[in-house]
C-alpha cells in the first residue's frame, strides 16, 4: 500500500509539475506564437503595400487601385452589400481577420464597417477600442485588447487581441486581430489533456507503474526528443507512433498535430520570406540592403543587372566605395551621406538624381529612397530603392532642346533668343540685333506649298551659320524671320559692312528641288545700348527698322526714334483700311493702253486708289503690303474686279466699244480655291465679254507649275486673256511661256526708266521683245513717260505703251469727258 501510495505521490508530483511546465510552456509558445503571427499579417500587409506603392510611383497603376487590390488580398472583393469576406487563408483562428483604419479613426477595409468611423465606439468592456488601436500604432506599433463582436454575429462580443501598426507609405494603420477563445485554444485543450492525463495517473498510477512503465517511458521521452529537435528547426522526424489509445497516446497525438502546425507555420513563413523575394525580383528598381557601417548584405536581382554586380561579389563591401559616387566619380564618404544620415536617425530621404557606378567603372544617373531597417525596435540598417534615370535625363535634356530651338532649321528660337539678348545686356558690352526677313516669303509659301518655303529656310539659316564664327549668335524668331546678335558691333560703317555681308549671302541664287530661285532679305537693326536697354524693346526697335526698310524698299536699316511714329501710323493705317471699303473711300483710276503703231487706245488698266478723309490720298505702295499681310487684299481685289467690269460695261454701252480693261490679281486671288467662279459670276453679272477682261498676273505666281498651269487654264477656257506684269524682276525659269497660256508681257517701267542712258536695260528690253516676237506673244511696256522712250520701244518693234506720255490714270468720270483728247493724243505722238 505504501509502494503504491509512495508510487502514486512519485507520479502525481512529477506529472503535476509536468502539467504546470508544459501547460506554462504551451501558453507561452502559443501566446508568443499568436503574437507574432499577428504581427507577421502586419508586416505582410506592409511588404505588400511598399510593392504596390513603387508600382504606383512607377506609373503602372493608379493608387486607388493599388489600394484595392492591398484591400482584396488581406479580405477579398465587396459583396453587393459592400461587406468584404474573411481571409481564411491568414491563420487568426476561426474568427481572426485584418484590417485597416486611418489615424481619424475610419475603417478602410472591413468585413463589416468598412467606410465608417468608428473613432469614439466605445466596446461593452468600457474600452474605446479604435482609440486604443491608434495609439498602439502611433507608438511604434503595440497590442490593444478589448471586446468587438463577432463578424459573423455582430451581437456576440468576444474578447479580442489586436496588434496595430502604422505603414511607411500610405500612413495605414495596419491590423491583425484574433479572439482571445481562438487565440488560447490551443493552450487550453493542452490543459485539458494534461489535467485528464494527470487524473488517469492518479486512479490507476501504481498498475500504470508496474504494468506499463516502459510503454509510458516511452512515448515522454520521444516527446522530449522530438520536442529537442523542434527548438533546432528539425521537423525532419517522422511522427511518434499512437501505440495505446490511453493518455499517453492522446498527449502524443495532440503533440504530432502541435508538431505539425508549427511545422506549417514555418512552412507559412518560408512561403512569405520566398514572396517577399519573388516582389524584389520583379518589382522593376533595384533593392539594395546595407548595414548601419555601410557594408552592402542583400542586392535584387534588378540592381544586379543594373550594376554589373553579384550580390556575392558585393557582400561585406563598403556600398559608398564601390557603387556611391559624385558625379565626377569620386567616392562619397559615409559621413557625407545625407541618405546615411536620415536612415541613421530614423528618417525615409528620397533624392531625385544621384550617381551610382557600375562594376565596369562607367556612371549613370539614379532616382532613390532610402528607409531605415529596423530589427527589434533598433535601426540596423538601411533600405536603399533605386531606378536608372539615364533615359529620363535625355528626354528632359531634349525636351530643353525642343523648348530653347527650332525644330526646322535647328536654331535657337525667339525664348532662347531673348534669354540671350538679357545674357548679352548684362555684360553691359555693345552689340547689334540685326533681323532678316525673307522677302516675298508668303507669296513663295502660296506659290510653292510650305515644304518648298521650309527647305528655302534651312537654307537661309545654314548660310547665316556659315557666314559668322561662333561668337555671333544666330536664331529664328517667327515664321520668316532670323535674329542675329552681333558682340561689339556699335559703329555704322561695321554694321553697314555686315549688313552687306549677309546680304550677298542670302542674295546667293538657291537651288530648291528643280528650281533656281533668286532669294533676298531685308534687316531692321538695333544697337545696345543706344536703342533699348530690356530685350522686347531692343527687338521692338529693329523690327521698326525692319518694316521701315520694306517701306522705304531699301535692303537694311537702322533704328531711329522717329521710326516709332510711323510704326503707330503703320498700324492706324491698317485699322482705318479694315473700314476703307464699306464707308467707300477706295476708288479706281484708269490708265489708257495704247497701240503705237496705230494711234489707237486698245485698253486701260485699273489701278486703286485711297482717298483717306482725315490724311488724304494715300499711296498705293503703303496700303496694299498692309492688305496682303492682313488678308484684306482678297475682298479688294474682288471689288476692283467687280467695279472695273462694271465700269467697262457701262463705257461699251456708251459707245467706247473697243476697250479692254486689265485688272492685277494678287497671289492670294490667283491661289483662291474660287477665283474661277468669282469671275465666272463677276462677268456674268456685269454682262462684260471675257474676251474684253485681261488678268495681269506676276511672275512669282508661275512658280508653282502645276497649280498655275490649271487656273490660267481655266481662266483661258472662261475667254479671258492672260498677261505677265513686271516682267523680268521675278521668278527666273522661262519654262512656263512656253508651255502656259499666256497673251501679252508686260515689260518692268524699272527697265524703262532709264533705257535711253543704260546699255544693260537697253539689251534687257531688246531680249524680251525678240522673246515675245518668237513665242507670238503681245508686248506692251509700262511707264513710259518720254517720246524719246517710246520712239526706242518703237524701233525695237514694241507695239503697245503705257505711261504718262499719253495720260495720267484718271477718274472714271474724267477719262469718258477726255476720250476724244486722249483719242487725239495717241495718234499725234
Amino acid at each position: 500500500m505504501k509502494l503504491i501510495i509512495v508510487s502514486l505521490i512519485f507520479l502525481a508530483v512529477p506529472s503535476l509539475l509536468i502539467g504546470i511546465i508544459g501547460y506554462q510552456s504551451a501558453v507561452s509558445s502559443l501566446n508568443t506564437l499568436g503574437a507574432e503571427g499577428l504581427k507577421t499579417n502586419v508586416r505582410m500587409t506592409f511588404e505588400m503595400i511598399e510593392a504596390m506603392d513603387h508600382q504606383v510611383k512607377a506609373g503602372r497603376i493608379s493608387l486607388a487601385d493599388a489600394q484595392e487590390e492591398v484591400k482584396e488580398a488581406i479580405l477579398g472583393k465587396k459583396d453587393a452589400n459592400g461587406q468584404r469576406p474573411i481571409n481564411p487563408r491568414l491563420n487568426l483562428g476561426k474568427h481572426g481577420f485584418l484590417f485597416i483604419i486611418n489615424s481619424a479613426g475610419v475603417e478602410l477595409a472591413h468585413p463589416n464597417f468598412e467606410g465608417q468611423d468608428v473613432w469614439n465606439i466605445r466596446t461593452t468592456d468600457g474600452v474605446y477600442s479604435t482609440q486604443e488601436v491608434v495609439k498602439a500604432a502611433n507608438n511604434g506599433g503595440g497590442f490593444a485588447t478589448y471586446e468587438w463582436p463577432l463578424a459573423e454575429n455582430p451581437d456576440v462580443n468576444v474578447a479580442k487581441i489586436t496588434y496595430a501598426e502604422k505603414d511607411p507609405y500610405w500612413n495605414w494603420i495596419v491590423c491583425a486581430g484574433a479572439y482571445l477563445p481562438d487565440f488560447n485554444a490551443g493552450a487550453h485543450h493542452v490543459l485539458y489533456i494534461l489535467l485528464i492525463t494527470l487524473g488517469i495517473s492518479l486512479l490507476a498510477g501504481l498498475m500504470v507503474i508496474l504494468i506499463f512503465s516502459k510503454k509510458m517511458t516511452k512515448p515522454i521521452l520521444q516527446v522530449a526528443e522530438h520536442a529537442k529537435s523542434m527548438a533546432l528547426g528539425d521537423y525532419t522526424q517522422e511522427p511518434i507512433a499512437i501505440t495505446r489509445k490511453d493518455e499517453i497516446g492522446e498527449l502524443v497525438l495532440n503533440f504530432n498535430i502541435m508538431k505539425e502546425n508549427q511545422k506549417k507555420a514555418e512552412e507559412l513563413l518560408r512561403q512569405n520570406e520566398a514572396f517577399l523575394q519573388s516582389v524584389t525580383t520583379h518589382m522593376g528598381e533595384g533593392l539594395i540592403v546595407i548595414n548601419t557601417d555601410g557594408m552592402l548584405t542583400m542586392m535584387n536581382r534588378e540592381a544586379e543587372q543594373m550594376l554589373g554586380w553579384l550580390k556575392e561579389e558585393c557582400a561585406g563591401q563598403n556600398f559608398h566605395d564601390i557603387i556611391h559616387r559624385k558625379e565626377n566619380g569620386n567616392s562619397f564618404l559615409y559621413e557625407e551621406c545625407l541618405s546615411a544620415k536620415s536612415s541613421a536617425n530614423g528618417e525615409v530621404h528620397r533624392s531625385a538624381e544621384e550617381w551610382f557606378m557600375r562594376k565596369n567603372g562607367s556612371l549613370f544617373p539614379v532616382s532613390y529612397v532610402t528607409s531605415p531597417l529596423y530589427e527589434e525596435g533598433s535601426v540596423t540598417g538601411s533600405i536603399i530603392v533605386f531606378r536608372d534615370i539615364s533615359k529620363q535625363k535625355e528626354d528632359q535634356e531634349r525636351i530643353e532642346y525642343m523648348a530653347f530651338h527650332d525644330d526646322l532649321t535647328k536654331l535657337p528660337n525667339l525664348r532662347f533668343t531673348k534669354e540671350k539678348l538679357t545674357q548679352e545686356m548684362e555684360s553691359q558690352k555693345p552689340f547689334a540685333l540685326l533681323v532678316l526677313d525673307i522677302d516675298r516669303f508668303k507669296h513663295i509659301n502660296e506659290a510653292l506649298g510650305h515644304s518648298i518655303g521650309d527647305l528655302i529656310l534651312e537654307s537661309v539659316a545654314n548660310r547665316l551659320k556659315e557666314l559668322f564664327p561662333s561668337d555671333v549668335f544666330v536664331g529664328r524668331l517667327t515664321g520668316d524671320e532670323f535674329a542675329i546678335i552681333y558682340p561689339c558691333l556699335d559703329r555704322e560703317d561695321e554694321w553697314v559692312s555686315v549688313c552687306k555681308q549677309i546680304q550677298n549671302k542670302v542674295n546667293e541664287p538657291l537651288q530648291v528641288r528643280h528650281l533656281l530661285l533668286n532669294v533676298s532679305g531685308t534687316i531692321g537693326s538695333a544697337l545696345y545700348p543706344h536703342h533699348g536697354n530690356e530685350g522686347d524693346e531692343l527687338l521692338k526697335h529693329a523690327n521698326i527698322a525692319l518694316i521701315e526698310a520694306q517701306q522705304q524698299q531699301v535692303s537694311f536699316q537702322i533704328y531711329k526714334p522717329s521710326m516709332g511714329g510711323h510704326a503707330f501710323d503703320r498700324l492706324v493705317l491698317e485699322n482705318h483700311l479694315h473700314h476703307a471699303l464699306q464707308r467707300n473711300e477706295l476708288r479706281l483710276v484708269y490708265q489708257p493702253q495704247v497701240d503705237i503703231v496705230t494711234g489707237q487706245i486698245q485698253g486701260v488698266e485699273a489701278l486703286i486708289r485711297w482717298h483717306h478723309p482725315n490724311y488724304g490720298p494715300i499711296s498705293p505702295a503703303q496700303f496694299i503690303p498692309i492688305a496682303e499681310n492682313t488678308g484684306l487684299i482678297v475682298p479688294i481685289g474682288e471689288w476692283v474686279l467687280q467695279t472695273a467690269c462694271r465700269q467697262l460695261k457701262e463705257w461699251h454701252e456708251h459707245g467706247i466699244s473697243s476697250l479692254c480693261m486689265a485688272v492685277n490679281l494678287s497671289s492670294r486671288q490667283f491661289y483662291s480655291q474660287d477665283l474661277i467662279e468669282t469671275i465666272k459670276g463677276t462677268l456674268h453679272e456685269t454682262g462684260l465679254p471675257p474676251e474684253a477682261l485681261e488678268l495681269e498676273i506676276t511672275e512669282s505666281m508661275m512658280m508653282n507649275i502645276e497649280h498655275a498651269t490649271k487656273t490660267l487654264h481655266d481662266l483661258k477656257d472662261l475667254g479671258c486673256k492672260i498677261a505677265i506684269d513686271d516682267f523680268g524682276t521675278g521668278y527666273s525659269s522661262l519654262n512656263y511661256l512656253k508651255h502656259l497660256p499666256i497673251d501679252r508681257l508686260k515689260i518692268d517701267q524699272s527697265f524703262i526708266r532709264d533705257l535711253s542712258g543704260d546699255e544693260q536695260d537697253d539689251a534687257i528690253i531688246s531680249t524680251i521683245i525678240s522673246m515675245a516676237q518668237h513665242l507670238q506673244l503681245d508686248i506692251i511696256a509700262e511707264g513710259v513717260e518720254t517720246p524719246e522712250q517710246q520712239k526706242i520701244l518703237r524701233k525695237k518693234q514694241c507695239t503697245h505703251v503705257q505711261g504718262y506720255l499719253y495720260s495720267p490714270p484718271l477718274a472714271p468720270e474724267d477719262f469718258q469727258q477726255q476720250w476724244e483728247q486722249l483719242l487725239q493724243k495717241a495718234k499725234t505722238i
